[in-house]
């Protein structure tokens, strides 16, 4: 790994090394060709990223990820059945996460496990009355992810022809909401915050989010189990890109990708921040679609049309957070990993969101799993709600009580979390604010919405011969499993594979 390439030309030219790109170019390179992955920042992961601050081991963005356990026949494992395959298996340890989350809401709160059965008990338990629906959406959900790993990459003609003999779930629910399914299985209100409880984590309210993204994110949870790596997910992202350098690849770091050359709507390489100019017949996005079509390629290259298809998309929300670490006995507490504080109404915690105001968080405690990632007798806890990505930034004093109502309502959770705090990421004695927000996003590319998830996302392939898209800007959609997929079936496509085939499993 260096700053400059050691050549001019490649079979491949990756741009970013977030998870999905790491994904394509190290089974890319494992194929033979040459690949040269780029990413601005100096160390891979997009996302995966994680930071150092002294003692404390903090990644702000991932909490818990799906696909680690056994590999099988349904795609259980996809995360670990491609770091197998690459050969860097032993490089992560995947702790399981159970309860996988608990829901915090007003007088009630339940943690939640995974595994169906005790899924469902949980729920029911709380919820007699609702028994019947609960264990229908349940079912519906994992029936729904087995479509899902059935569908093909890039449908033919002939499979969209069969999709509704084929997948006639998925083409029933290919526009519905969460919302109008939990209307359909379920009558209380109180129900549905409580089994919605995740769903804020998705950047939209129950109204507004794809059925789809939510039923393959429970199923997949549910099933397969969730997950952290121990030692922190930038063992993760090093070990995608340790399986890319094992097999020929190159990943230059620090440097940015100032242009994509093309011509007559062919890619031809990209240009490099260091002054360097790499030939490459085939280049892969895995940054910002925006700045893909509308920074990084000559005007002209892309169509207004698809311009226009663009500007009608909707970027998700961003989060603010507060990164902290505590001396509370946390596992006295009885605190889990994740924990989903929020009020019955989920509607109003988007509504406050995109007035800049803080009334439902997400609260992380990753040394509840991983002791590692602080000294001995800290927590880490990470506080985050969301915010709009294309608002400016809070005013000194909005930041100020957007952190306090954070802090509020983690210590309705955390007694005497103000007084036990050892560590605030930003913190300093010379005149910083006393609890510095740090934003993200957007953090999930495009808004999960039913219009653009699943098949509507942006296609893999673009209007630009050779250009491809990989991560959570591009179908299939975002999260660490979605977007290992996103840069498996990029590879599929580089490669010239039969793309109407199932999803699973990866097989050249």
């Amino acid at each position: 790994m260096s700053h400059e390439a050691s050549k001019s030309a490649y079979d491949v030219a990756v741009i970013g090394a977030g998870i999905g790109g790491l994904t394509t170019g190290a089974f890319l390179a494992q194929a033979g060709l040459q690949v040269l992955v780029v990413e601005l920042q100096e160390r891979a992961g997009g996302y995966a990223r994680e930071y150092q601050h002294g003692p404390y081991n903090i990644n702000p963005s991932l909490h818990v990820i799906m696909g680690c356990g056994p590999p099988g026949p349904s795609g259980h494992g996809l995360i670990t059945s491609a770091l197998s395959q690459l050969g860097v298996e032993k490089s992560c340890e995947f702790v399981s996460v159970d309860p996988f989350y608990r829901v915090h809401l007003p007088g009630f709160q339940m943690d939640v496990p995974t595994g169906r059965d005790a899924y469902l008990e949980v729920h029911q338990r709380a919820f007699p009355e609702e028994a019947t629906g609960l264990e229908d959406l349940v079912d519906l959900c994992s029936q729904m992810y087995q479509d899902f790993l059935r569908l093909p990459i890039v449908p033919r003609w002939r499979d969209w022809a069969l999709m509704p003999i084929r997948f006639p779930r998925m083409v029933r629910h290919a526009n519905a909401t969460l919302g109008a399914v939990l209307d359909r299985y379920l009558s209380s209100p109180r129900v549905k915050s409580a089994y919605a409880g995740l769903s804020a984590y998705v950047g939209l309210p129950p109204s507004r989010v794809s059925f789809l993204v939510w039923a393959l994110m429970m199923a997949s949870y549910i099933e397969e189990g969730a997950f952290l790596c121990r030692g922190g997910f930038q063992r993760l992202a090093d070990a995608l890109a340790e399986g890319l350098v094992n097999h020929g690849g190159e990943l230059v770091l620090g440097t940015p990708v100032t242009r994509i050359r093309a011509a007559s709507s062919r890619v031809q390489g990209v240009s490099l921040g260091n002054g360097q100019e790499i030939e490459a017949p085939v280049v892969i996005s895995n940054i910002d679609a925006n700045v893909t079509f509308r920074d990084l390629l000559e005007p002209g290259q892309v169509s207004s049309r698809y311009l226009r298809k663009l500007s009608r998309l909707e970027p998700s929300l961003s989060v603010l957070g507060l990164h902290l670490a505590t001396d509370l006995d946390i596992h006295s507490l009885g605190v889990p990993k994740v924990t989903a504080i929020y009020p019955w109404d989920l509607e109003s915690v988007y509504t406050d969101a995109l007035s800049g105001k803080a009334s439902g968080l997400g609260m992380h405690i990753p040394t509840v799993c991983d002791p590692s990632l602080a000294p001995p007798g800290e927590h880490l806890v990470i506080l985050q709600a969301f915010f709009p990505s294309d608002a400016d930034d809070l005013s000194p004093a909005a930041r100020a009580r957007f952190a306090e109502d954070l802090l509020d309502m983690a210590s309705s959770v955390l007694p005497g979390l103000r007084d036990h705090l050892t560590f605030v990421e930003g913190f300093s004695e010379e005149g910083q604010q006393q609890y510095p927000l740090h934003r993200i996003g957007p953090i999930y590319g495009w808004a999960a919405s039913p219009r653009q998830s699943g098949p509507f996302r942006l296609p893999n392939r673009t209007p630009i011969e050779g250009l491809f898209l990989a991560g959570h800007w591009t179908q299939p959609g975002h999260g660490i499993w979605t977007v290992v997929l996103s840069g498996m079936n990029v590879a599929r496509l580089v490669f010239g594979m039969e793309a109407s085939q199932c999803l699973w499993p990866f097989d050249r």
